[in-house]
Formats: C-alpha cells, sequence, structure tokens
C-alpha cells in the first residue's frame, strides 16, 4: 500500500507517519499481538492470535472499543473496523496501519477513519491522542518502554480528557 493512499468513505481520516528505529517484524508485533498493545496503548487488551475476523477488546476506562481485524499481511499491513463503542469507534471506524522499511528502520503509517458526525474539537482530540500513543510505541520499539493507558494510575486519561 502506498503511503500516499488512504482508506475511502466518509467521515474524517486521521493519518501519521513516523520512523522508528527498529525491525519491522518487531514493531508489526508491537501492533498485532495484543501483550505488546499493552504496553503501549492500553494495559487492558483482550484478543488471541491476530488474524483476519479476530476480535480485539480494548480498555481506556469506561472507554471499551471493540474491534476485528479485516486485514492482515505480516509484516505490512494490519486493518480492524470498529463492532462497538461510541460512535467515533464504533462500526464506522477503521484503523490502518501500514509498515514498511528494512533491518534497522521502520516507517509506519496510521489511518483512522472516524465517524462523520464528530466535531473539530472531537477529531482534534483523537489526533493528539494517537500522536502520544505513537509515540509511546516507538519507545517500545527503541528503547523497551512504552506509556500505555493504565487504569489503575491515579489521574489517567485518554487523549485531552480532562482529569478525573
Amino acid at each position: 500500500m502506498s503511503f500516499r493512499s488512504r482508506p475511502g468513505g466518509p467521515g474524517t481520516v486521521v493519518h501519521h507517519v513516523l520512523e522508528i528505529a527498529a525491525d519491522r517484524n518487531a514493531v508489526f508485533a508491537a501492533v498485532t499481538d495484543p501483550h505488546r498493545l499493552a504496553q503501549w496503548w492500553t494495559t487492558t487488551v483482550q484478543g488471541g492470535t491476530p488474524a483476519v475476523g479476530a476480535h480485539l477488546q480494548l480498555t481506556f476506562g469506561p472507554f471499551k472499543p471493540r474491534l476485528t481485524v479485516t486485514e492482515l499481511r505480516e509484516p505490512s499491513l494490519v486493518a480492524w473496523r470498529g463492532v462497538s463503542s461510541h460512535d467515533a469507534w464504533g462500526q464506522r471506524t477503521t484503523i490502518r496501519f501500514a509498515l514498511d522499511g528494512d533491518s534497522d528502520t521502520t516507517r509506519l503509517a496510521l489511518w483512522h477513519q472516524l465517524g462523520d458526525e464528530l466535531d473539530k474539537e472531537s477529531v482534534a482530540t483523537a489526533n493528539f491522542t494517537w500522536g502520544y500513543y505513537l509515540n509511546s510505541l516507538r519507545g517500545l520499539c527503541e528503547t523497551g518502554t512504552g506509556r500505555p493507558f493504565d487504569a489503575t494510575t491515579p489521574g489517567a486519561r485518554v487523549g485531552a480528557d480532562p482529569l478525573r
């Protein structure tokens, strides 16, 4: 898949591209394996071996998106479609990671197609949140330490949500 192309359809697309100083196989594992996802995205991930049709349940406090794998090409692509959650992450959402690179550096492109009913502030929050979590992914792959959402941490929050 070209890094210049994106999924089609209605809605707003959040798009990020970054380089990670790590092997593409390691980065692919970090974006597909539930144990590795829990080290950079959210500490509560339920799901099994990644395969087309498999489900993934993420927990960010009361926010619990459920996704299904729609595409999987190791080590270059994984895509999910929303199954349930609020509108931004429900059946109108798709998330796609495309990876390219060599043994030293991986170029990762993310597209998150959001529901078309979101206002600009919600889209900005999603964009900010992805920037934070992609930096956490980079940290995990480059140093072994990510910064996932952890509901047991006082004041934990997702993106720009207010502290509770």
